[in-house]
Formats: C-alpha cells, structure tokens, sequence
C-alpha cells in the first residue's frame, strides 16, 4: 500500500510531487535569497510553479511558458530566477521522457533561445564558450537524462510484456498437459473399465435369456446385476465424454451433474438398488434438498452411493441402516448408521482400505463441509455435513424390509 501511494504521489502525471514548486520556491524567496524579495520575484516564482502543474500532461506547452518566464524574469525581478529556471529543466526532463525524440529535440529550441536571450542581455557575459557550457549544463544534459529515462520505462515495459507473455505459456502449457491427462485417463477408463463393465452386463442379459427356469430369487438378482451394471456404464461414458470435452461440465445435456429437482428421487433410486442388494433401510429423504444447487446435490449423491457401498461391502446383507438425507439451520446433512448384525461375506474382512472416505472428504471438503466416519454402537455411522443454501423445507419418509 505503501508503495502504490509513492508510486502515484512521485510518479503519476498529475502526483502530489508537482506542487512541490509551489511550496520550494516561496522558501528560496524567504530563507535563502540574501535581498529582501519583491512583488515581481513573488509573481515570477508563483507564475513558475503553477505553469509547472500540467507538465504531467503537456510538458511542450509547459517548458515555452517556463523558457519565456526566465527570458521576462531577468530584466523585471531583482532576484535570480531560480524557480523558473528548476521548473524550465524539469519541464524539459519530462519533455524527453513522455514524449518521442523527434518532438523532444524541437521542443527544447524555447530553452536554448531563452538561455541565448539571457546571456546576450548582460553585457559582460557574452563570452560564446559560457553560453555553451550553460547550454550543455541547463538543456543537453535534461535531455540526455529524459531520453535515458524514456528508453529505461520502454525497457521495463518490454520486459513486463515479456514475462507476462511466458506466465500465459507457462498456463497454456500446463492445461495442455491437464488436457493430455484428461485423454488417456479417459482412453484407459473406456478401454479397460467401460469394456469389462459391458462385458459383465452383456453376459448376465444372455443368462437371463438362455436360462428361461431360474428361480424368481435368482432371476431378481440377475436383474439387479444387469441393471447395476447398465447404470455403471451409463455413468461410465457420461465421465468419459466429461474427461474427453470439459467443456461438457456445463452442458446440461452431457454432463454429469444431477438435476436439482431429481436429486430426491436419485437418493431414493440408490437405496432401492441397495435394498434389492439385501440391505434392510430405513430411509428419510428431505424434499427440500431439491432446492440445492447440482455442485452439492452431486455430493449428497455420492456420499449415500459410497456409505451404502461400505455397508454392503463391510457389514454384508440384512444389515439394518438408517439413511437420512436432511436440510437444517442452513446445513445439508447426511447421515447413514448401520447396526452391524448382517452377514458380510467372507472376503469381507480381508479387503484392503480404499480412497472412497477421503474421497468424499475432499469432495465435501470443497464446500466448506466435513465428513466423519466410525463407530456407533454395535455398528457404524457416516455423516457428512456442508453448507447450502436454503432450500424448501419438508421430509418424506419411506420404510422398505
């Protein structure tokens, strides 16, 4: 912050700096000139400092009013003109720094006929080589030191561009190198995942047509295999399409996203392919999450697909769960509690840790929301919790054995 007000008090066209003429040249006239100033050295030295406040904006017009200022100073003040002559090389200075050397070399001809004006009129300072030496000193060297400042802030400006111009390619490069990720990722999920994933629900619809005599209880679980497995390849080329194109995010057409208002009936949909699984649940759905955005409707989403998951997998078929999908005091809540008295297989136990818990941890994350995991009497309790906006208020309740 510190920087940016001296950036724009000395740095600025129209800074706070340009008055400093106005407050240096009265001190000269009261503390530092031995005579006592008169009204022509006052007139002068303000007429000097307010000429200079423009300079920011046009210096041309500035440095002619301040070069005729020290050519009427001479002869009508008694003092020096000093001020005039600081705010004439300053006014030249800035001349060669905002303005292109083709203009700034004749924009000095006012101050160099000023100065050959001045010295001619005293008599006994007409000596050439000082006139040439006051020239180098009071407009060669100003103009050398605009042009130099002018060449270093076109430097700087280039050197600028050109590092913003390498943060663009280095971001260029990067999503280049997500996009390249994208792709194989979703080459590999079609090639391997998406082709096994077909593979198992072509065969299970073959078996359901070559073995006409299945029991009713067999049938029923042929049926939920094939329909899981059609759901999952569905699922499955919607994340490739999604990985291939990511504009698709926003597709409403293609995108992975749930709408708003079947988020309750896709919970209710995930327990019933759960039931049919073997799990006994005890499910309460608020409408109201309807009211949640599709970003957070697909988290609530997933985290009842990964709980009831755990559940199958862990505690095994006829456990009893509770699920309850809520909203409340400005939160969405869910909650899945399973007692632990099924019958889970017996792989079940020797099954190696996965990512889904910190997956949705990072996902609820995402929204400010949390996601805890453990024990809960005889069973277990998964809760997930994030904030949303206020959706319609109501619950529906549906028991299923």
């Amino acid at each position: 912050m510190r920087m940016n007000w001296l950036t724009h008090a000395a740095g600025h066209r129209t800074g706070p700096v340009r008055l400093l003429p106005l407050l240096i040249g009265p001190g000269y006239l009261l503390f530092v000139q031995p005579d006592q100033p008169t009204l022509a050295d006052w007139a002068f030295t303000l007429a000097a400092g307010l000429a200079f406040l423009p300079g920011g904006i046009w210096p041309l017009p500035v440095l002619a009013v301040e070069s005729l200022l020290v050519v009427l100073a001479h002869p009508l003040a008694d003092a020096m003109p000093v001020a005039a002559k600081v705010t004439a090389t300053v006014a030249l200075i800035e001349l060669a720094a905002r303005r292109p050397p083709k203009l700034a070399l004749p924009g000095a001809l006012p101050l160099v006929c000023a100065y050959v004006l001045v010295q001619a009129g005293h008599e006994n300072h007409t000596d050439p080589a000082a006139i040439a030496y006051r020239l180098v000193v009071l407009v060669a060297a100003p103009l050398l030191l605009g042009c130099w400042l002018r060449s270093a802030n076109q430097h700087l400006a280039q050197a600028q561009a050109r590092a913003r111009e390498a943060e663009e390619r280095r971001e260029l490069a990067a999503l280049g190198a997500r996009l390249a990720e994208r792709t194989e990722l979703a080459r590999e999920l079609h090639d391997l995942v998406a082709h096994h994933v077909a593979s198992m629900a072509l065969r299970v619809g073959v078996a359901r047509e070559v073995l006409p005599d299945l029991r009713p209880e067999v049938r029923t679980v042929l049926d939920d295999v094939h329909g899981s497995a059609t759901t999952a390849l569905a699922d499955l080329r919607r994340l490739v399409g999604v990985l291939r194109d990511p504009a698709s995010v926003t597709d409403p057409t293609r995108s992975l996203l749930v709408e708003p208002a079947e988020l309750p009936a896709a919970v209710e949909g995930v327990a019933d392919r759960c039931a049919r699984s073997g799990l006994v649940l005890r499910t309460h759905v608020d409408p109201g999450i309807a009211g949640l955005d599709a970003l957070r409707g697909l988290a609530v989403l997933r985290v009842v697909q990964e709980g009831l998951t755990n559940v199958a997998k862990h505690a095994g078929a006829g456990t009893h769960a509770r699920i309850s999908v809520t909203f409340d005091a400005g939160a969405a809540e869910v909650e899945i509690h399973d007692r632990g008295d099924g019958a889970p297989a017996a792989d079940a136990l020797s099954l190696p840790p996965g990512y889904g818990l910190e997956g949705l941890r990072e996902r609820v994350a995402l929204f400010g929301g949390t996601v805890t995991a453990g024990p809960e009497g005889d069973g277990w309790l998964l809760r997930a919790s994030m904030p949303a906006p206020a959706p319609m208020a109501g619950a529906v309740e549906r028991r299923e054995c």
